[in-house]
């Protein structure tokens, strides 16, 4: 009778889009948008964490940037380089991406909105966590796996959170007008 242990890996890509759909999970239940800042340099900041877990703040401005203008030529209609092939192979176990997203999150939170992570930046770790394992989960699941309380809770934890910007402030009201009118049948 063997005693070992079984562990699951994930691939670079795994992660990546456990990252992407929980980034944009958390923008959704948020309201708020998938490019706002909070979202664009946790995502940064995990993937730098996950190639070394040290990295000095200056290589997740490098990514970044990196990232900023692979999504730029994106909407622009050009190719974007597939640097997949320099991931070939590599696998991270739970902890790591777990270590990464959670470094990434608080790092980004303190560095670029100078504050502690609130419960967007939770809901976004644990969004990642939970799409990992789960790739098809969704907000309802999450707030079962991980909070244990009914998702309307959850939910007006998120509105709770200030916005991070005017800009934010005026989208997140318009948004909440346009829900408002939709649910009425206007």
């Amino acid at each position: 009778m063997s005693t070992a242990v079984i562990t699951n890996t994930f691939t670079h890509p795994d992660v990546v889009a456990a990252l992407e759909a929980g980034m944009e999970m958390a923008a959704d239940e948020s309201g708020r948008p998938v490019s706002a800042e909070r979202f664009t340099w946790a995502t940064a900041a995990a993937l730098t964490y996950l190639d070394g877990a040290g990295a000095p703040w200056a290589d997740v401005y490098a990514r970044h940037i990196e990232l900023a203008a692979a999504q730029a030529a994106a909407d622009r209609g050009e190719d974007v380089e597939d640097t997949s092939d320099l991931y070939a192979g590599m696998r991270y176990s739970r902890e790591q991406v777990s270590a990464a997203v959670n470094a990434g999150v608080d790092a980004a939170a303190r560095m670029i909105r100078e504050r502690q992570a609130d419960d967007i930046d939770n809901l976004a770790v644990n969004a990642v966590l939970t799409l990992l394992d789960a790739p098809d989960a969704s907000f309802d699941a999450v707030v079962e796996e991980c909070y244990g309380v009914d998702a309307d809770a959850v939910s007006g934890w998120l509105s709770d959170v200030p916005a991070d910007s005017d800009a934010e402030l005026d989208a997140q009201q318009t948004a909440r007008i346009d829900a408002y009118l939709r649910s009425v049948g206007l």
